[in-house]
């Protein structure tokens, strides 16, 4: 049953509603936002990760005793990046719509976000790869450049799944929506690279403590393996939501009431 989605009127960037919004959408669609960041996001990427460790070819002592050799390391290491990137992109696509829909008081199903991620699939993965290669060398000339460039295309992905206006034209798009509250924006990054990194902690501390050698495999415990689908999990589920939400406050800062209608791009 449909809800009335909050309304905001005031005409200023706030990290609060970003959060509130997150919230707010995933509390009216709980299932299908937790499901979309398990079953797509999280599970898929600790499969890949466990079959990697299994073999050894994700393990660095491999290279070391001989057992892989340095080609097959870099191979691996190549097509797990593609699958990441895909898997990335679909379930970054999905929450947007979800997003989307809870904000004019709807649940999105899970098949209707999983549509939504599969029809810009292609063009979310160009704009990870271009996104990822322009932000690392910022990072590398100084850091500095590499902050700029993530402030400015911090909503490039909900840019490119709602307007659908090209790789190029998410990027300028996002530029333009985040001019004028990128200090804003860097508070935000921050607050949610501190929640990852506590929860990374917990977790890490919590699988230290029930380790055993007796139960673990190819020396991941059992806590290891459920901390890393769950750390893999909330973080699907809070920049997933995050980032559209963030998007859609911008919008409603720069352009008013323009996102009311949103939701039929979709149709």
């Amino acid at each position: 049953m449909a809800t009335t989605a909050p309304v905001f009127e005031e005409r200023r960037v706030s990290i609060g509603r970003v959060f509130q919004r997150a919230l707010s959408s995933i509390a009216l669609n709980p299932v299908v936002v937790l499901g979309l960041a398990l079953l797509i996001g999280a599970l898929p990427g600790f499969i890949m990760t466990y079959l990697l460790v299994q073999t050894g070819v994700g393990n660095p002592a491999a290279l070391q005793n001989g057992t892989t050799s340095f080609g097959a390391i870099m191979t691996t290491a190549f097509i797990s990046s593609v699958i990441g990137m895909v898997i990335a992109a679909i379930v970054q696509g999905a929450l947007t719509r979800a997003v989307v829909s809870a904000n004019k008081g709807r649940r999105a199903s899970f098949g209707e976000c999983v549509a939504a991620g599969m029809r810009v699939i292609l063009p979310l993965i160009g704009l990870s790869i271009l996104f990822a290669i322009g932000v690392g060398i910022g990072f590398i000339l100084l850091i500095v450049p590499g902050i700029i460039l993530l402030l400015m295309w911090a909503v490039a992905v909900p840019a490119l799944v709602i307007e659908r206006p090209g790789v190029f034209g998410a990027f300028g798009r996002s530029s333009e929506l985040t001019k004028g509250a990128r200090w804003k924006i860097f508070g935000l990054l921050l607050v949610l690279i501190v929640i990852y990194w506590l929860l990374s902690v917990v977790v890490g501390l919590v699988g230290l403590g029930m380790y055993s050698p007796s139960t673990a495999t190819a020396g991941l415990s059992v806590a290891n393996l459920i901390g890393s689908i769950l750390v893999g999990t909330v973080f699907n589920v809070i920049w997933g939501t995050i980032q559209p939400s963030l998007y859609l406050e911008l919008r409603e800062w720069k352009e008013g009431g323009s996102i009311e209608n949103l939701e039929d791009v979709f149709a």
